[in-house]
């Protein structure tokens, strides 16, 4: 009861945390993003005469899938756009309002002539740059009707430069059979107490230094 009571504060303290905490991308209307952590993404909502997109993602190591594709006015009623390679990254950040830059180009031919080889930053709001680990999410064949999400998932599974582990999955620890019938008891506790340790560490990890310190705090008066 009491290892319950003590991961029932925890999931408390650290979804509450990370409830409050959040960072943002805000990206420009030239960048798609089109999947986040192997899930559909969350929009910010904008103003009408708002320029682009914010999305909203939790603290820590997140996982982004983006295309970005220039666009250029031929006449006053054609458009044509270039697009790029779909773009998987991995980064980490915390409480903090991001910015996806990409290039500009001055015509589609430049657009055609550098857009498979371009270069994109993620910056803080004070300017600096975000480190990220970057791929091109390729899929063979057909490209119409894609599942960017399902596709990320593959892509973490088989461990790609800017793979993330699958959310919410905690490493099962094995427990070992009695050899007899009458330990079996002692067995389920010894199960249950792996779990809960399981469950304490991982929500505990989660959440931040403030909401640490509080639970250290609590443990410590038990």
């Amino acid at each position: 009861m009491k290892a319950l009571k003590i991961i029932s504060l925890a999931i408390l303290a650290s979804t509450s945390s990370i409830s409050m905490a959040q960072v943002t991308i805000k990206t420009p209307d030239t960048v798609d993003i089109l999947s986040v952590n192997a899930q559909e993404p969350e929009f910010e909502s904008g103003g009408f005469f708002s320029s682009g997109k914010t999305t909203i993602l939790p603290d820590g190591t997140n996982q982004i899938v983006f295309r970005f594709e220039p666009y250029f006015d031929v006449s006053r009623d054609e458009r044509v756009s270039v697009p790029s390679k779909t773009i998987i990254a991995r980064f980490d950040a915390k409480d903090v309002n991001l910015t996806l830059e990409v290039p500009k180009y001055l015509n589609e031919r430049q657009a055609k002539k550098n857009i498979d080889s371009f270069t994109w930053t993620l910056k803080d709001e004070n300017g600096q740059e975000i480190a990220t680990q970057q791929d091109k999410l390729i899929k063979e064949g057909m490209q119409i009707g894609r599942d960017y999400s399902r596709e990320a998932e593959d892509y973490n599974r088989k461990g790609g430069v800017a793979a993330i582990a699958a959310a919410g999955v905690v490493a099962a620890t094995p427990v070992t059979l009695p050899a007899s019938t009458n330990d079996f008891s002692g067995a389920a506790n010894a199960s249950t107490d792996s779990t809960a340790e399981e469950m304490l560490m991982f929500w505990y990890n989660k959440a931040d230094a403030d909401t640490k310190a509080r639970f250290k705090e609590y443990v410590n008066k038990q």
